[in-house]
């Protein structure tokens, strides 16, 4: 691998890793204020049927794995919580039995994405499935 391939390389990861991190911090922080978002955004995310005095808890819990996943050291562990999590949101759409393309299947490309950035940028991981 080339020097210019690597440096490519790292910033495709980052790029990946930022779209993810911004999404999951966004989608965390909105958790804490229900009852400020547009009607639309409320109705939504009452179709999941999530009682609204939780999404305050699932919004700590995202956000702790996702700050995990951003910090290099904890990035491994913050990966597979956070694929824990979106498995969670999997379950949550197929219960309500959303289209699985488009909703339910939303959360596996979010955490590939997770995973590819991860696996890009750490060396460790791509022995590690040798």
């Amino acid at each position: 691998m080339t020097q210019g391939e690597s440096k490519a390389k790292i910033w495709v990861s980052r790029i990946l890793g930022g779209l993810v991190i911004a999404f999951l911090l966004m989608d965390g922080v909105t958790k804490f204020f229900m009852d400020k978002l547009p009607p639309e955004a409320r109705a939504a995310g009452a179709t999941l049927q999530w009682p609204e005095e939780l999404m305050p808890a699932l919004g700590t819990v995202l956000l702790i794995c996702t700050v995990l996943y951003m910090i290099p050291r904890t990035a491994v562990l913050g990966a597979v919580l956070l694929t824990g999590y979106l498995g969670g949101a999997v379950a949550s759409h197929v219960r309500v039995g959303h289209p699985l393309f488009t909703h339910t299947l939303f959360p596996v490309y979010l955490g590939i994405i997770a995973w590819v950035a991860l696996v890009m940028r750490d060396k460790r991981l791509v022995d590690l499935m040798k």
